[in-house]
């Protein structure tokens, strides 16, 4: 089923200071996105899982404060992180457009979300950036995730 839809991204940033990874949120109005089920056996036990796609439009979709995409080595290396986002295999995404007031989450606290709101909680397990081919009607983000 392909619906439009309003996301919030959570990208992984390492934080020094905690020596762990937070996550910072953008928000993103006008993706497409597409959810199938799959069956898997390994070694005689079946296994079932939700699949996700989503394809951010370079055209259409509204990003929050009008950041600028970062290629994940860019996003990580860059000194700061105002005014850009990204997509890297491990980030977040909430199926809903979520107003937080923090500028960054742990891992648990976007869980704790994801479950307070009702919302599916994805792990981010491939990414493409189309962006730099066809006319722009095409050019997107593809994320997928589980």
């Amino acid at each position: 089923m392909t619906v439009n839809t309003d996301i919030t991204i959570f990208n992984a940033r390492y934080d020094a200071t905690n020596r762990t990874d937070v996550f910072i949120p953008t928000r993103i109005r006008g993706a497409s996105y597409y959810e199938s089920e799959s069956v898997n056996t390994r070694n005689g036990v079946w296994t079932d899982q939700s699949i996700y796609k989503l394809r951010v439009p370079l055209i259409g979709s509204e990003i929050e404060e009008s950041r600028v995409y970062l290629p994940e080595k860019q996003y990580r290396t860059a000194e700061s992180t105002e005014g850009y986002w990204s997509i890297r295999k491990g980030d977040f995404l909430l199926l809903t457009q979520y107003e937080g007031e923090k500028e960054s989450y742990t891992s648990k606290e976007i869980a704790a979300i994801a479950e307070k709101l009702g919302v599916k909680l994805i792990t981010v397990t491939e990414y493409a950036d189309n962006t730099v081919r066809g006319s722009d009607s095409v050019k997107h983000w593809r994320i997928g995730g589980a």
